[in-house]
């Protein structure tokens, strides 16, 4: 573990306690209340939950809250729940792991029924989740959150068990960033090639593979071995940010950095016993004369490149699982069809062929999203609407799209990139620069989002 007071002495010429009481008082408000006051109402209606993770427990909680007696049941085979927003924090050294583990039953709403088992087939028709227990659960309403499954296999040569050794890691998952970190360290006394992919997919929480980067750097230089270093970003897409103020603010955080980065690299094969990782890109020549167009035709072609590597970090690649996909849930065409993802409207969140189904969470194919930010944001919109249609309405509610992603720049920095569906800063503090780099954001990230986490956001109250 990195030494915390060091880390956090003095930063913006603020004391440690009056930068915790600044965050709390103006900074965290916003982000710690959040409650939706709701009368209680009574109703036979019976809803089930596909997916008892951040999504599915938040909603579940403020159920709990909005409904008298209700009758909800989650649908989650998971023992342990994980507060995955942590991961980076781990594999940076930051806290130990077993902080963000909590057993499943602790986070169940009293008046919540669970079945510690897997969904396999929902029949939106007749109104029917089968499980894969064997039951079969009727419903008048479905909210449809099970998360994204991670396609290894659409790497090649990748096996899930390789991760962790020979220099392939992710912090994706809570013992890869523990091996994460040990590894780090060794990189630290050893330097060499540290590669950072991103996929050519939705993935949670897509600032991650740019949070660990920047740790890497950073601890590079407090152990004073980032000149034995080469450390370089491949991203899938045309950009590093999708929203332009943030892009700009990493760019030149990474020029001044030294951190390199390759734009149209989608990884698609690895070489673990020889440490090649295999990326694909496209180039473009100029092809036959045109007569009727009178201009030169373009030529795409795939291309491969070959990169090695001494510590690679690899995102898995990402769609909705089986049962959403073998569902009629998913859009029909186009990329997000595709992958699996639910088809809803993306402001009331209720599906656009079935309207006693809402979604959220990662699973759902809208712009942006994907982060715990985003689950507290969504979670009182569905339960509103659920209501609204309970009580014979139309859905009155709307998500903005809101997305919040802390991306942690250095030790004891944050830059806080806040956005919506309009693709434009959204940021809960108005007035202060939203592409600087903050300490109080730092506090927030490390020390008030977890608490506020378990004991607000899955109880229902933030």
């Amino acid at each position: 573990m990195l030494d915390q007071e060091k880390m956090l002495h003095n930063f913006e010429n603020m004391s440690r306690r009056d930068a915790i009481k600044t965050l709390g008082l103006i900074g965290a408000s916003p982000y710690l209340i959040n409650s939706q006051a709701v009368a209680s109402q009574k109703t036979n209606a019976k809803i089930v939950i596909i997916g008892g993770g951040a999504a599915g427990i938040t909603v579940a909680a403020r159920l709990d809250r909005a409904l008298d007696n209700p009758d909800v049941t989650i649908i989650e085979p998971n023992p342990k729940h994980v507060y995955q927003a942590g991961h980076t924090l781990v594999g940076g050294g930051i806290i130990p792991p077993e902080k963000l583990v909590v057993d499943t039953k602790d986070y169940i709403p009293d008046s919540s029924k669970w079945e510690q088992t897997k969904a396999t087939n929902i029949d939106a028709e007749s109104q029917k989740v089968t499980l894969e227990n064997g039951k079969v659960l009727e419903y008048d309403i479905l909210i449809a959150c099970p998360g994204l499954h991670y396609d290894w296999d659409k790497i090649e040569g990748l096996d899930p068990k390789e991760i962790g050794s020979n220099g392939v890691h992710t912090i994706y998952t809570l013992d890869g960033s523990v091996k994460t970190w040990e590894d780090i360290q060794k990189f630290a006394k050893t330097g060499g090639k540290a590669l950072f992919s991103h996929p050519n997919t939705p993935i949670k929480c897509g600032g991650a593979p740019k949070k660990i980067m920047y740790l890497m750097d950073d601890y590079l230089r407090k152990q004073n071995s980032r000149d034995k270093a080469e450390l370089t970003y491949f991203a899938s897409g045309g950009k590093m940010f999708p929203i332009p103020i943030f892009e700009k603010a990493i760019i030149e955080q990474y020029n001044s950095r030294d951190m390199n980065y390759m734009l149209h690299h989608n990884l698609v094969k690895i070489d673990t016993a020889k440490k090649i990782a295999t990326f694909k890109t496209q180039v473009r020549r100029k092809g036959a004369w045109d007569e009727d167009l009178e201009e030169y035709m373009d030529i795409v072609e795939d291309k491969f490149v070959d990169k090695e590597y001494d510590f690679i970090h690899i995102p898995p690649p990402m769609s909705a699982p089986k049962v959403i996909q073998d569902s009629p849930l998913p859009w029909q065409k186009g990329d997000a069809g595709d992958l699996g993802l639910i088809e809803v409207d993306k402001f009331t969140l209720q599906h656009k062929r079935y309207n006693n189904i809402f979604s959220l969470g990662d699973v759902i194919g809208t712009p942006y999203g994907r982060t715990g930010g985003t689950v507290r944001k969504q979670a009182p919109v569905v339960v509103q609407n659920i209501l609204d249609v309970l009580n014979g309405k139309e859905p009155s509610a709307k998500f903005g799209g809101y997305t919040v992603c802390p991306i942690i720049t250095r030790y004891g920095k944050v830059m806080l990139a806040e956005f919506d569906y309009t693709g434009n800063p959204a940021p809960t503090i108005p007035g202060l620069a939203v592409d600087e780099e903050r300490w109080m954001w730092w506090v927030m990230k490390v020390y008030i989002l977890e608490p506020m986490y378990f004991y607000g956001m899955l109880k229902g109250i933030a």
